[in-house]
Formats: C-alpha cells, sequence, structure tokens
C-alpha cells in the first residue's frame, strides 16, 4: 500500500509523523506533501526521517515531470491529515493553489480527510457543508474526537488516535463496505464474580476482538456503542462504552442499550458460573470448596425482545462445536454465531467458523482479529441486505 500523506497548517500536524511509523509498521510505503503552512509545524527533516522518502512542499521545482500529477499517480491512497478548515474549503471549492490542493483537485483515486480544528470551526456551518459536498462526492472522512483542544477548551475537532487513523485508511484501502449508519452494540472483555473481597472467578479473555469491532463500525461508517467488562487492551475514547463487571450487570446494561441497536454482537466472554455465596473479608482457610451455581443467559434474556434486529452469537467448544452451536443458535434465535476455539482467549490472531441459521459451517483461516472483525460486519451486513431484498 503507498500512501501520500498531506499535511495541513494544524497543531495537531506531528501526529502525521506518529502515524507514518505507524503505516511503515504496517507495511506501507509513505510519502508526505506539506503546504507552506505546515513548515510552521514540522520540518520536512523530520518527514523524510520517518517515510524514508522525498518530501514535495513546493508546486514549481526544477525536476523532472508534473509534481501534482506524478505524485498521484504513485499514490494508492491520499490521507489530509491533519486537515484544516481552510483545506477542505479549498477542496471542495476546486482551488488548487498549492501543491496538496492541486493534487487533490488531480487526484482519482481513494481520499481520506482527518479534519483537526477548534470546535467552533469544526462547527461552523460553512466548514460543515463544504465536508458534506466533499463527502457527496465520494471523500471519505474520519470525524474529529471530542477532547482537550489547542485553545485549552474541551470539545469536538481533536485529531483522532492515530490507531483509529490507520484502520480508516485500512478500510477505504480495503474497500470494505458502508455500514450505512447502522447501529451496532458490541459487548466484549471478560465478566468477574466475587469469591471474596479480593479474589474473583474470571477467563483469560482480552477484549481485543470487541475493540476491533468497535474501531471497524466507526471507521465504516456506523453508530456504535461499547458494552465492557474488564479487558487488557485500550478501548477506543471516542465511542460511548459502558463498563460493567459482573455478568448481572452486563445483563443490566444490556437491557438498557438493547432497544437502541439494529446489531447485537455479543463479542463479551461472559461467565457462565457464579459462587453461590461471596465470603467477606479475605478467604484464609487451609482448604475451602467453592460452591458455584449458573449464571443466567444473557443473549436468551434479550433475545426475547429481538424483534427485527441482527444478532450474533460466539461459540467457544473444544468438542462437538458444530452440534452445540448449532444448539445455542436455536435456543437463542440467533441470526449468525461465530465458532472459536480457546486458542483465540487472549490472542491477537484467531481462526473461526461462521455459522448461520440455513448454511453450511464457513470456515475462516488465522487473521488479525482486525480482519475477523471486518468479516463480522460483512456477515451482518448480508443478513441485513438479504431482508431488504426479500
Amino acid at each position: 500500500m503507498k500512501v501520500l500523506i498531506g499535511v495541513s497548517g494544524s497543531i495537531a500536524a506531528f501526529k502525521a509523523l506518529e502515524l507514518a511509523r505507524l503505516l511503515r509498521k504496517h507495511g506501507a510505503e509513505v510519502r508526505f506533501v506539506l503546504t507552506k503552512s505546515a513548515l510552521n509545524f514540522v520540518t520536512p527533516l523530520s518527514c523524510q526521517t520517518l517515510s524514508d522518502n522525498e518530501v514535495y512542499c513546493d508546486q514549481f521545482v526544477l525536476t523532472k515531470g508534473i509534481k501534482h500529477l506524478s505524485i498521484g499517480e504513485w499514490a494508492d491512497i491520499l490521507v489530509v491529515a491533519p486537515a484544516t478548515a481552510n483545506i477542505i474549503g479549498k477542496a471542495a471549492s476546486g482551488i488548487g493553489d498549492d501543491l496538496l490542493s492541486t493534487t487533490l483537485l488531480s487526484y482519482q483515486k481513494p481520499t481520506v480527510f482527518v479534519p483537526a480544528m477548534d470546535e467552533g470551526m469544526w462547527d461552523n456551518p460553512i466548514v460543515k457543508k463544504n465536508a458534506s459536498f466533499l463527502k457527496d462526492h465520494g471523500v471519505h472522512f474520519l470525524e474529529p474526537s471530542v477532547g482537550v483542544l489547542a485553545s485549552g477548551k474541551v470539545g469536538r475537532g481533536r485529531f483522532p488516535s492515530v490507531g483509529v487513523v490507520l484502520r480508516k485508511i485500512l478500510s477505504v484501502y480495503e474497500q470494505r463496505c458502508g455500514l450505512g449508519g447502522r447501529k451496532f452494540l458490541v459487548t466484549g472483555g471478560r465478566t468477574e464474580e466475587d469469591i471474596d473481597q479480593v479474589r474473583v472467578l474470571t477467563n483469560r479473555a482480552s477484549g481485543l476482538l470487541g475493540a476491533e469491532l468497535l474501531q471497524a463500525i466507526l471507521c465504516r461508517g456506523g453508530n456504535a456503542r461499547g458494552i465492557f467488562g474488564e479487558v487488557t487492551c485500550e478501548l477506543p475514547g471516542d465511542i460511548d462504552t459502558t463498563r460493567v463487571r459482573t455478568s448481572a450487570e452486563m445483563l443490566d446494561a444490556l437491557r438498557e442499550h438493547f432497544a437502541w441497536c439494529d446489531c447485537l454482537i455479543m463479542a463479551a466472554a461472559i461467565g457462565d458460573y457464579r459462587p453461590q455465596t461471596t465470603s467477606s473479608g479475605k478467604i484464609h482457610d487451609e482448604r475451602f470448596e467453592l460452591q458455584l451455581e449458573k449464571n443466567k443467559d444473557l443473549l436468551k434474556e434479550v433475545t426475547s425482545q429481538k424483534e427485527s434486529r441482527v444478532v450474533v452469537g460466539f461459540s467457544l467448544e473444544v468438542e462437538e462445536h458444530l452440534a452445540r452451536a448449532r444448539q445455542k443458535m436455536a435456543a437463542k434465535n440467533l441470526d449468525i454465531i461465530i465458532l472459536n476455539s480457546p486458542k483465540a482467549i487472549g490472542a491477537t490472531r484467531a481462526a473461526a467458523s461462521i455459522l448461520k441459521p440455513d448454511s453450511e459451517e464457513e470456515h475462516i483461516e488465522e487473521q488479525t482479529k482486525w480482519q475477523l472483525a471486518n468479516r463480522i460486519l460483512d456477515e451482518c451486513m448480508m443478513v441485513f441486505d438479504g431482508r431488504t431484498s426479500r
């Protein structure tokens, strides 16, 4: 993947350097084109060092080739990061008065804008109109984040996490289908059940697949909410996420948010059992017997109110996985069930199988959980599309 990063004059311009490092770590080749204003925030030398490529600043240089055409022909994707109100306005108005703006005018392949500016500028009706115009003409946008801005105020306008920007670039480059604004409720992480005031009964789930699902939904134009237990990964900060600890707390959160969603993806590792009693204080006995009782089946509880929603469940089995998965699918009224093995717990990669009520098991070779998350979303959209075509 060849990525051309256009940097405009924003205090967030230094984030483009971090993005270049992350892209190269991912195997991409990177080049920079800087506006005159960007030179106030980053230097060509730093961009050249991190990209290991020539950096472009001037429209009129005495070298072979027409620069705004040749660099555009080289790139697979053009990413303007950060994108100021100025460069968004130029692109929307067809103005080409420097190297970046003329490259944008002539570029025919996918383009991504990552805005970063003060909240007042981002909320300006003219800026909104310009961004909307570009979106209507096929330009991809990653909305700015909420956080502390350069002014010291807190609001929307902050440059998003570079990890999310990377995933947005991958989503566009891989031509992932858009989610059309559909609402996805995702659970993730692991639940805990108290044994005493110190010890808990839990499992080794990291929450990574759930986190990747949230980011994939954000990058593909869906609306996401999360309900997460304990995790060992970073959760995206721009998505409304309810944190819970126990299975009972997870169920309460599901009941609160289930009516909001079009699709529930139940990626959390819910504890099947809880102690019958919780000891006060800390247990010091030489010998201790733990009596367990079954937790409520959370999916069964909420799918009684399923209506037209798409619901995705998971089945982690060692033996008779297919038979048990089909039993779960029928008992819990699921549209899709993902079969995986204990090897997936806490791992960054996973193999899986997808099962639907009227289809054969479809095996997915081992891949990153980002790739698996996107495959699950593709399957969800197939279910939605199938219903629409009836």
